[in-house]
């Protein structure tokens, strides 16, 4: 297992250090018992190994335990849950690996149902509404999640999972703080998903264009709280060059301090500030709260560097097709900045210059910690009314969750990221960072309507100021009814 592998490398070279020093290596214990001769040591276990789930010994006599999914292997939802073989591929390995591991305690196996939707997949409330037990787990796009939960077709983690613990680290806890409305937790998220990483917001610096400025890269500001908006607007302003002259700072030929996406900058903006766009009431309740003084500023700030030369913004076309690729722009080494998730610093394998990743930025000090928005086309799980056997399906989702916690999350984070992807150890201590920021907004999720999307829609083109005041002006009614209306209904 992976885990264990590193922890017999911290071991040895534990060894090496302690002989290198001249002293004894104090790790083994020697004892004699009935002349036998028996050596003890002292073997560095990794944490997660010392957390057990609390279950019972069940064997379900091969039981296929169903999973609705949407058909798509890029980004790969499928191979989020599923992988037929060992391959040599870390990610679908410790995946291959975790479901052999809960089959086997278990007498359970894990069977593949394609949706015909590989976006915003809904394929599974008819079944449902007629009563069929067709799914054990659904795992849809996440806003579809809340269309299965707004219906009433889907048990509550909460009561109706009697072996699901949530308190244990495998589960997110700011998704189980945000999803839970009126007492009731629909969707939930854990370690049981490595997407639930993956889309996890962050940025990646070109080092070559840092040194050609005479910069330091950022990695200090991060660890010491000083990486700001503000100190990032100076440098994505320092290094926009129109190459060719003609006056235009095109995308397929100039430098750009900064590049982004509509999905993804302009979503971030008030998360990096602390800010919600739906936040939960002292009473437990659901309250609009994007509209604040700071995150106007923040707004005010975000998209007057992305108005300028400095930064090339790309948008959607109205069928869907992107104008021009961030990413590649980003690995041509034309852009001192780029953002997206942690998936796509896979990409940038080929990348000629050498790059660094680190959180978005705070948007000022007093922000307490680098907050960092998961993207609501990421994985949740819900558990259908019809399930025959809720005790069951509590005990898979808990050993699954579990093992995924040892497993594939360290093989996703601990070892694809740290040594195949990023450039540097310094790339690995922010990935400690932005992890810790991830947040979950239910109004981005679900309630917040159109203001759900702010930054998204005030960068489209029918806000071409971008004016927050205006465009909060024309939904806070319609959103407040729609917060409402679920408080009324959701979960009775």
């Amino acid at each position: 297992m992976i885990m264990k592998r590193i922890a017999c490398l911290m071991l040895f070279a534990a060894l090496l250090t302690s002989t290198a020093c001249g002293g004894e290596a104090d790790v083994a214990e020697t004892t004699a018992s009935d002349g036998d001769v028996t050596t003890q040591a002292d073997e560095t276990v990794d944490e997660r190994y010392l957390i057990k789930e609390e279950l019972p010994d069940k064997n379900y006599d091969g039981y296929p335990v169903r999973i609705l999914m949407r058909d798509s292997t890029s980004p790969d939802w499928i191979g989020d849950m599923f992988s037929e073989s060992e391959t040599g591929e870390i990610i679908s390995d410790a995946i291959y690996n975790r479901n052999a591991t809960v089959g086997e305690r278990f007498g359970v196996t894990f069977e593949l149902i394609r949706s015909s939707n590989n976006n915003y997949e809904t394929d599974g409330v008819n079944s449902i509404l007629a009563g069929d037990d067709a799914y054990d787990i659904i795992v849809p796009h996440a806003r579809a999640a809340f269309v299965y939960a707004e219906q009433g077709l889907c048990l509550d983690w909460n009561t109706e999972l009697p072996y699901v613990d949530l308190d244990k680290p495998w589960w997110d806890q700011d998704a189980r703080e945000s999803f839970e409305i009126n007492g009731k937790l629909y969707p939930m998220v854990g370690d049981i998903s490595y997407q639930a990483l993956a889309q996890t917001g962050c940025m990646m610096f070109n080092k070559a264009i840092f040194d050609k400025y005479n910069e330091e890269y950022p990695y200090q500001k991060v660890l010491d709280g000083e990486w700001t908006f503000d100190e990032f607007d100076r440098l994505a302003k320092l290094c926009s060059e129109d190459v060719n002259g003609d006056g235009l700072y095109e995308p397929d030929t100039d430098i750009f301090g900064y590049v982004t996406y509509v999905w993804v900058g302009p979503i971030q903006a008030i998360t990096t500030g602390g800010g919600r766009v739906v936040s939960k009431s002292d009473d437990g309740g659901l309250e609009l709260t994007i509209n604040t003084e700071r995150n106007i500023e923040i707004f005010e700030d975000y998209f007057e560097l992305f108005d300028s030369n400095n930064c090339y913004l790309e948008l959607n076309r109205d069928d869907g097709s992107s104008i021009y690729d961030r990413i590649k722009l980003f690995t041509e080494c034309r852009a001192m900045f780029v953002d997206g998730n942690l998936n796509d610093v896979s990409q940038m394998r080929e990348m000629e210059d050498d790059f660094g990743i680190i959180p978005m930025p705070k948007y000022d000090e007093t922000t307490d910690k680098y907050y960092t928005n998961v993207d609501a086309g990421t994985n949740l799980f819900i558990v259908p009314i019809t399930n025959s056997d809720p005790e069951r399906i509590s005990i898979i989702l808990e050993a699954l969750s579990a093992e995924g916690y040892r497993e594939v999350i360290p093989a996703y984070y601990e070892v694809a990221l740290q040594t195949k992807y990023t450039r540097d150890d310094l790339s690995v201590q922010m990935l400690d960072i932005i992890k810790e920021g991830r947040i979950f907004d239910i109004g981005y999720y679900y309630c917040g309507g159109t203001l759900g999307s702010a930054g998204y829609n005030l960068a489209s083109s029918k806000y071409p100021d971008h004016n927050f005041a205006t465009f909060y002006a024309e939904n806070e009614s319609a959103v407040k009814t729609n917060i409402e209306k679920i408080l009324e209904e959701y979960g009775k």
